[in-house]
């Protein structure tokens, strides 16, 4: 018996094992890709930035005040004024923006001695650190900061060789607590009256177990508080701890948890803290290798991938439009009209599933509430958001999670969509008027491509996933039978309208008419005749009006229209245009992240959803099929990515050499069979060890393999073929393209401007 289930092990770990020589020094890789400041960066739009997905800090300077600004934020803090017995008043009825909006933690400040002249930053993605070199008229003070991935703090640590008259002088820390009013009053204050109002109290500063803490009280009850402190050694150098605790609703508990959160931080080595945070890192950034011929995008997309988990983790909480860099914005909270679903499509592809999870407990917690409450004439952004629930568990390959998880909600779902079903004198199925997103100032129109293309996905998937398992045999028919009867997409001869009765006659940021292509794939372009009408109606869109009406995540979405449709060089044109930050009124900013409102309000959805158009180019997974290079542009004759993940639960290997792919290697995380389209083959065989996997030749360029659980095979075109993961190198006018560079400082400031705040003393 022991021998057999030796036999068993071994056999076990042979099918698990990669044969694919991989060639990669992480170190070396990842620093190519660091953000490098070659000037102060002066403003929020300028800095650098470290976090855990719930807490973090942007860091720039106030030369005005002399000082360098550790911003700190936590995702969580929010105000919650309609429901003085929960952490936040999102999706209580009645609650709007300013009763759960984000609040402003407030910024640790280090004051050098002397008048800062220079400073010099790096961003470490490898070690997920800021290190950098404060140069003053004393001296130098040089800094590195990060944010323990498994402990709510942040930590920078702090040397000084500042001296006067051949004495040392000590630079200064000071917290400075942000204002505890929804950001949004301050970017619109003619929107609510200060009487209508009411402010939260000042914050209180106290000592608890030897830490300094700042407690902020809140109105509805209830407070967060962020605790500090500073552990000197020698050589006048220090390691200042900042943690921020959120224990509403209860009252007087954030204090003493953020006070421990700090001790616990300074009673154990800087070293025991930075080992555990690399080593979370330098597995995570593990699981997406990607390398490209084109510098500036691999840089870029490293630098999304480091942001995700900079600002998700599995939990905390859904990810909205800041992550936990807050600054002042009108928009200081979670969109769901096109913001939440294009923030998380990077995580499926990019094999980050688990610090998605957020998005799948926001929806399981607040359906019974969002389901009636969000069942208006915008009912297709939250129709929408379903699918990206669905897809979560797609990717993962979960197919027991999308009957028990996903499908009872969606039937739900289905049922509102048939509340708004109307027969015409033909007896084919419209819909009533409906919202296509920002289209005539959120306008009601009949029959949207944006429902009509969200009621089959619905009602497809429905059938599919029910008859799978042999469900719903009454509904599948009911279902069936309103997909028969719906109406086509309305079109004219632009290619798709807004709606039966509005073209798309004007420049428009929103690609909400075209999700039939993508992200739904309803309509297939793998069919010449829908090819035709998808691609000119992508091409009218961008280009009505001279494009003046687009913003970023119109060249993003763009370019994942024409990845879909196979048209690689266009694709890579919009990536091209969005990365130049060529983009109408928006901004991309040195340090990727993305403004709108004259660069005031961070929208974080659009360069994240870059990353995913960037994977699109080289793996999509729609239509059953795993497809590899789908739309590579022809300049791109090497690409190499490694472990990208697909529909099914599905990893993916593959490289490119000289325009032609080379091998692509499949991992089974569950068990399943797959259809993999490889355009430039036209035969495939194995090139791994281990047990002889068929594969099935199933189109010109289609093969068919069924796998194991954690079972791989590696193939290629012919037999003699090395497998090799290599990092596609760059010239060094294409590396450390990002942070301030000489001469590129902002002279304007984008901020709004504060007014004064009388806060009243705490009752």
């Amino acid at each position: 018996m022991k021998k057999i289930v030796y036999i068993i092990t071994f056999l076990s770990v042979l099918i698990s094992e990669s044969q694919v020589v991989t060639q990669i020094n992480w170190p070396e890789f990842m620093a190519q890709h660091d953000l490098v400041w070659e000037e102060i960066p002066k403003q929020w739009n300028e800095g650098a930035f470290v976090g855990n997905g719930q807490v973090g800090m942007m860091v720039y300077a106030n030369l005005d005040d002399n000082r360098l600004d550790f911003h700190v934020g936590r995702q969580d803090v929010t105000d919650h004024r309609k429901a003085p017995n929960k952490k936040t008043s999102m999706n209580v009825k009645g609650a709007n923006l300013f009763d759960y909006s984000r609040l402003d933690i407030g910024r640790m400040v280090l004051r050098p001695v002397g008048k800062i002249l220079d400073m010099k930053f790096r961003q470490d993605l490898w070690n997920a650190e800021i290190r950098g070199t404060i140069i003053t008229d004393l001296g130098e003070i040089t800094l590195r900061a990060f944010t323990p991935y498994d402990r709510m703090l942040n930590v920078i640590e702090v040397t000084s060789t500042e001296t006067r008259a051949n004495q040392s002088v000590n630079y200064k820390w000071e917290w400075l607590p942000g204002l505890p009013i929804s950001p949004r009053i301050i970017a619109k204050p003619e929107t609510l009256k200060t009487n209508e109002y009411p402010l939260n109290p000042k914050p209180e500063l106290k000592t608890i177990d030897g830490v300094q803490v700042c407690e902020q009280s809140l109105l509805a009850g209830g407070d967060y508080a962020t605790a500090w402190s500073n552990k000197d050694s020698k050589n006048n150098s220090s390691t200042m701890y900042i943690a921020v605790a959120n224990e509403i609703p209860a009252s007087h508990v954030s204090g003493k948890v953020a006070a421990k959160i700090v001790v616990d931080a300074a009673s154990v080595s800087l070293k025991t803290l930075e080992e555990a945070h690399r080593n979370w890192w330098h597995t995570y950034f593990q699981k997406s290798f990607l390398s490209v011929p084109d510098g500036r995008m691999e840089s870029f997309y490293w630098i999304q991938i480091y942001k995700m988990a900079a600002c998700s983790r599995a939990d905390g909480p859904v990810l909205d439009l800041l992550g936990p860099f807050l600054k002042n914005t009108s928009w200081p909270g979670l969109w769901w009209n096109l913001n939440v679903q294009l923030t998380y499509w990077p995580f499926n592809a990019s094999n980050h599933l688990d610090i998605a999870e957020n998005f799948i407990t926001l929806i399981d917690d607040n359906f019974d509430f969002m389901l009636p409450n969000k069942s208006g004439k915008n009912f297709g952004d939250f129709a929408w958001a379903m699918h990206n629930y669905w897809l979560i568990y797609r990717y993962k390959g979960d197919e027991v999670a999308i009957r028990d998880k996903w499908m009872p909600k969606a039937k739900q779902i289905a049922k509102v969509y048939e509340s708004k079903m109307i027969r015409n004198a033909e007896n084919k199925i419209e819909l009533t008027d409906m919202g296509s997103p920002e289209y005539g100032g959120f306008k009601a129109f009949p029959n949207t491509n944006y429902n009509l293309a969200l009621v089959r996905w619905l009602l497809n998937t429905l059938v599919e996933t029910s008859e799978t398992f042999q469900l719903n045999t009454v509904e599948v028919k009911k279902w069936k039978g309103i997909l028969s009867d719906l109406i086509p997409y309305p079109e004219d001869e632009n290619g798709l309208m807004i709606a039966s009765n509005q073209p798309v006659d004007i420049s428009h940021r929103h690609y909400s008419h075209l999700l039939g292509l993508y992200p739904l794939f309803q309509l297939n372009p793998d069919d010449a005749k829908v090819k035709e009408l998808v691609d000119k109606s992508v091409v009218h869109w961008h280009k009505i009006d001279n494009s003046k009406g687009l913003v970023g995540y119109s060249y993003t979405g763009a370019a994942s229209l024409y990845a879909a449709l196979g048209r690689g060089n266009d694709a890579n044109q919009m990536l091209q245009q969005f990365l130049d930050g060529d983009i109408q009124s928006a901004m991309l900013l040195p340090n990727t992240f993305y403004m709108e409102g004259h660069g005031r309000n961070p929208v974080i959805e659009t360069p994240l959803s870059a990353a995913s158009s960037i994977l699109e180019l080289f793996i999509q997974s729609w239509g059953e099929k795993i497809r590899v290079f789908p739309a590579s542009p022809d300049s791109f004759e090497a690409v190499s990515f490694k472990e990208l993940r697909a529909e099914g639960g599905f990893l993916v290997s593959a490289s490119r050499k000289n325009g032609l792919t080379e091998f692509v290697e499949i991992e089974s995380l569950v068990g399943s069979s797959c259809t993999v389209k490889i355009s430039d083959w036209s035969e495939a065989v194995q090139i791994s060890e281990g047990r002889h996997i068929d594969i099935i030749k199933v189109g010109s360029d289609e093969f068919r393999i069924n796998l194991k659980k954690g079972e791989r095979i590696t193939m290629a075109s012919n037999k003699s073929t090395k497998a090799e993961i290599r990092v596609i190198p760059h010239p060094a006018d294409e590396i450390n393209l990002y942070g301030v560079k000489q001469g590129k400082s902002y002279t304007e400031v984008y901020e709004y401007p504060v007014p004064s705040f009388n806060l009243p003393e705490k009752k």
